[in-house]
């Protein structure tokens, strides 16, 4: 095996199954054969809403780290000295196997050119579910069960090592990959040669004490991606790329409407065009199955279908049903503080704020690989090579479509080319797997931008009214924020548990999701948080962030009004209303950060102004400030300013590179993404109908990160929050104008 740190796909433990020890910290595997050990560590991770009457749900997305008998990351340490690390999350361009392969080679006393990293597919022992990649917590919820398991690997080989030179464990250096003697540096063995040289069975040590941070070697520092040569080279694999011997190609027939059922169909012209190898049409399902790519999704276009259902409506019907009713009856209070109904005054604020409908618009589009095998009557094995954010969900629709055990699914996950949410549900797995039954034989399936753009799920809109008073000592008295929305996850409630999930879902309430970002931070007697939740015809599900963007855009521009209300700074107006405790000393720091960062006391440039925004998620706080000016009716974002407070920072880089990407992700919510329906359908169909952010409308990002704590909190999704109230609330202090819908409407600047 190469020393080169690489990636690989779902590749097998040399060493082959592996017998279980237990362990008093945690359930360890441990198993040994010549040349290899591989030890694995078992957790789920999962996330607690608070619950206050009728639900309330906090803004955290706590991971737990309970453990159960499966596991969940493993390391093979081979002869040569090479380790490979199994990771459970996956990489989807933000670098979190670098960051988790950081934490365990820490741990190991391993060097850096040592690990290989490999991702972890379902057939590796452990429970599948725990291999979702979302809500900002993987670094945060493995960040302790793999330094547990690395410093009980190291433990356990200087156990062997101290063995071999017949003297105590104290009298033995880990360093570097090697264990040595204290008293004489040339005995000395690494760990593929105490590996190689076992030939009995392994006891995992007892004691396995983790490492002071203060000797930390890569954790906190900033290291070579270990996923960037392969990217560079073309090496790296995605759902597009993915391949096997005597595979095929498939495409699916669509329908005219967002929706709409097959009624019937029939193969008609399909069938006769070369290169196709069968028209599939069963239960509500017509595709195709041909030799190339392009052959497949001719032939589909032409299947002969009748469609019935499905949605008929535009947009305007949409933004109806989303807008914050009068009548409060069926609202959900998820937050309360004081009587506000008692606190209105006749000097009310009273605002309304808008996000558009939205699209992941991820690099690659959907993609996956099945290969279903059976003995000509019964299915006895499904493999999935597919480009997935939650292997287990793609097993349990596969399951649900082809009337099969989950047990006999082995998913491999692929890189992927941005995920965002939108692959968290993985539809054309199913169809992959549906075509790949019928002619037995490996079939691919990957969705075109316009399949992407009109056929999968979105970013609901919503609709926030808020209301407020300010004090005559300059403080906010009372303050009320309704939110509605369309759902984020309670969607995927039936996906993921079947219908008795999904009615438990419908009972909640409240989307969780959703409110991502609604509870409020702020010090206010007479505060209160309603939230109208919204069934629209077409599915709407997790984008970047969840609730967050929509929320914090409408929340903090919101306060923005209420502080040049009170004639106050607007950063001074946010601290005074902060609380005394150790998060609102949190929240300070990362403002009065930023104020430093942004030269924020002194005049910007003539023509430009600066608005400041903040928010938490995951137990992360990022404050941040842009700077803006406006010329003959163009927006121009100069400079962006974010501090951030993670806890702690295992790599700087990838964090900050975080931050900025979500930065850029918000703005171009703020300069162009929206998506219309018309008659049942999206109008967009590629970029050309749905812009992005361009890199010469990209502004300077400057991120610095504040330490606050010994463990780290989630990174991925909370940089967006701030940036379209910061944006927004700079074009105000410019303008005059306050821009209430998401994105800016650029031409009321004119």
């Amino acid at each position: 095996m190469s020393s080169a740190t690489g990636h690989s796909m779902g590749e097998e433990p040399e060493n082959g199954k592996k017998p279980k020890v237990k362990s008093t910290r945690r359930t360890f595997l441990i198993s040994a054969g010549v040349g290899a050990l591989t030890i694995g560590i078992g957790g789920k991770i999962g996330w607690e809403y608070l619950r206050r009457n009728v639900p309330s749900i906090a803004e955290s997305r706590s991971p737990s780290a309970k453990v159960p008998n499966e596991p969940f990351a493993w390391f093979t340490i081979n002869a040569d000295n090479t380790i490979v690390f199994h990771v459970p999350k996956i990489e989807m361009g933000q670098g979190i196997h670098t960051a988790l392969a950081q934490i365990a080679a820490d741990e190991l006393e391993a060097t850096w050119d040592m690990f290989r990293v490999v991702q972890a597919d379902t057939a590796h022992g452990f429970d599948s579910g725990t291999q979702f990649t979302f809500g900002s917590v993987s670094v945060a919820s493995l960040y302790l069960p793999i330094r547990e398991a690395s410093a009980a690997v190291r433990e356990t080989l200087r156990e062997e090592a101290a063995r071999r030179f017949n003297t105590t464990t104290e009298n033995i250096i880990a360093q570097n990959g090697v264990m040595e003697l204290r008293t004489d540096a040339s005995k000395r063995l690494t760990y593929g040669e105490l590996v190689a040289g076992k030939h009995d069975k392994w006891s995992l040590a007892k004691n396995a004490p983790l490492k002071s941070a203060n000797n930390f070697t890569f954790i906190g520092k900033s290291v070579k991606r270990v996923d960037v040569r392969d990217k560079v080279t073309g090496k790296a694999i995605y759902g597009l790329d993915a391949r096997l011997p005597n595979m095929l190609f498939g495409a699916v027939a669509r329908a005219p409407r967002y929706g709409a059922q097959l009624k019937s169909a029939k193969a008609g012209e399909a069938a006769t065009i070369p290169g196709v190898v069968k028209v599939v049409i069963e239960n509500g399902f017509a595709g195709v199955v041909a030799e190339r790519r392009s052959i497949a999704r001719l032939a589909a276009a032409r299947i002969q279908c009748e469609w019935e259902g499905g949605v008929t409506e535009s947009q305007e019907v949409f933004d109806a049903l989303t807008t914050v009713p009068t009548d409060k009856s069926n609202a959900v209070a998820i937050q309360e503080r004081g009587s506000v109904s008692d606190n209105h005054t006749n000097k009310d604020v009273f605002s309304q704020y808008r996000t558009a409908t939205a699209v992941h618009a991820h690099l690659e589009p959907q993609a996956a690989l099945a290969d279903v095998r059976s003995d000509g009557t019964t299915i006895q094995s499904i493999t999935i090579i597919a480009s997935t954010q939650t292997p287990d969900m793609v097993r349990t629709m596969i399951a649900d479509a082809l009337g099969v055990e989950k047990d006999i699914i082995v998913v491999k996950p692929t890189y992927a080319g941005g995920g965002f949410g939108r692959r968290l549900a993985h539809e054309v797995g199913v169809e992959a797997a549906l075509l790949s039954r019928a002619v037995g034989r490996p079939v691919h399936v990957g969705w075109t931008r316009e399949e992407e753009m009109r056929y999968g799920y979105y970013r609901p809109p919503t609709h926030h009214v808020l209301r407020g008073s300010v004090g005559a000592n300059g403080r906010i008295a009372a303050m009320e924020h309704e939110v509605s929305s369309g759902d984020v996850l309670l969607s995927f409630a039936g996906v993921a548990g079947g219908a008795i999930a999904g009615g438990v879902a419908d009972a909640f309430g409240v989307d969780p999701g959703a409110l991502i970002g609604a509870l409020s931070e702020y010090d206010i007697p007479h505060h209160r948080v309603l939230s109208h939740r919204v069934k629209l015809p077409f599915l709407t599900a997790s984008w970047r962030g969840l609730g967050l963007l929509p929320n914090i855009f409408a929340r903090e521009s919101f306060i923005d009004e209420l502080a040049y209300l009170a004639k106050k700074d607007p950063i001074q107006f946010r601290l005074a209303h902060l609380p005394e405790t150790e998060l609102g000393k949190r929240y300070k720091r990362a403002l009065k950060r930023v104020h430093e960062m942004s030269s924020w006391q002194t005049p910007p440039p003539t023509g430009h102004a600066r608005g400041v925004a903040f928010c938490t998620q995951s137990h992360t706080v990022v404050a941040q400030v842009a700077e803006v000016s406006v010329s003959e009716g163009r927006l121009k974002v100069h400079r962006v300013w974010a501090a951030v407070d993670p806890g702690m920072t295992v790599n700087p880089n990838g964090a900050v590179a975080q931050i900025q990407g979500a930065i850029v992700m918000g703005l171009s919510s703020v300069f162009h993404e929206k998506i219309t329906f018309v008659n049942g359908i999206a109008s967009a169909k590629n970029f050309d109908d749905y812009p992005l952010i361009r890199l010469p409308d990209v502004p300077d990002i400057v991120v610095e990160l504040i330490t606050s704590s010994d463990v780290p909190h989630g990174m991925g999704e909370v940089g967006i929050g701030p940036i379209a109230a910061a944006v927004g609330n700079a074009v105000f202090a410019l303008t005059g104008k306050r821009m209430r819908e998401l994105p800016f409407a650029l031409e009321t600047l004119a």
